[in-house]
Parts: C-alpha cells; structure tokens; sequence
C-alpha cells in the first residue's frame, strides 16, 4: 500500500487528490454442505478488537483473483473448494483507495490445514443462515465487505452472475 498523487484538470483549474494505491482482496462465502456459511473471527489492530468476518485477504502482487480466493480461504479455514465462483467485484472507497474486492461463492468443501500469517489470530465460525442474520442484527457482524458478500448472494445475485473484468 503507498499514498500516491495525481494531478489533473477539472474545469480549467489544476487540482491534486491523494489516495491509497491497494492491492486487490479477495472475500469467500464458503457453503459447508452442512447448511452452515463459515466465518471467521478475528483481531483488526485499526479497531483493536476481534470481529466476525467472511473469509478473506489481499491478493499477492500478480496473482490472480480466483487463485488468491483459494489460497485464502484454505489458509484460515483449512479448506478448500472443488468448486468456486465469482458473485461480484466492487470498490469499497473508491474517493480514497484503489482497492478492489472480488467476492466469491465456495462449496464442495475438503478439509486441509490452516496456515495463517504471521501475527495472525484466527478462529473458525461456521453459522446457520440464523446464526449470521441474528449476529448482523446485534452489529457483532458489520464488517462492510462480508455484508456486502453476504446481501448480493441472498438477493439471488449467484444465480446469475457476470464475469469479474
């Protein structure tokens, strides 16, 4: 992540705007084939605090977004996916950051092994669809992309779903 410049015109005045340059994160709602969406639950230093969350993490420089999706979520949840599938992309701040979220659907899930990062405290939280409405309902989950992730795929979107450009 680097703060980065851009100077331009906008109506015949010169302006500079500043704003985050951010690699791509990718965001997974992963299906148990038990009825249950997992989750994790997790420590955020910005808000020192852990928090309930879908699965999910920054792209590494080149890799593509399907790929960091499978990466991810086996690296905190210990499984993986036969099957994998764009839902949708989108910009979470598009006034202060490039960052890009490319959310996916997951099922058909083997279990492997977790391998967090460094510094990483991870807890996996698999939720009925009741157990995830009554935890956006108390605000335990408020994280912007999983109820962003969460509300398309409710709303039927993964019954028809473009292609991420």
């Amino acid at each position: 992540m680097e703060l980065e410049r851009r100077t331009f015109a906008v109506r015949g005045r010169t302006v500079t705007h500043s704003f985050l340059r951010f690699p791509g994160v990718v965001v997974i709602l992963a299906e148990d084939g038990a009825g249950r969406v997992l989750f994790v639950r997790q420590y955020r230093a910005a808000l020192d605090r852990r928090i309930l969350e879908l699965p999910a993490g920054r792209l590494e420089p080149g890799e593509e977004p399907e790929a960091g999706a499978r990466r991810e979520l086996e690296e905190e949840t210990g499984f993986a996916p036969e099957t994998l599938r764009p839902l949708l992309s989108f910009w979470p701040a598009p006034g202060y950051s490039t960052e890009r979220i490319w959310a996916f659907l997951a099922d058909e899930l083997r279990p492997t092994a977790t391998h967090f990062d460094a510094g990483e405290d991870i807890e996996l939280v698999p939720l009925t669809r009741q157990g995830w409405h009554a935890a956006m309902a108390s605000g335990e989950l408020a994280d912007g992309k999983s109820l962003l992730t969460l509300l398309a795929w409710e709303g039927g979107w993964r019954r028809s779903v473009p292609p991420l450009p």
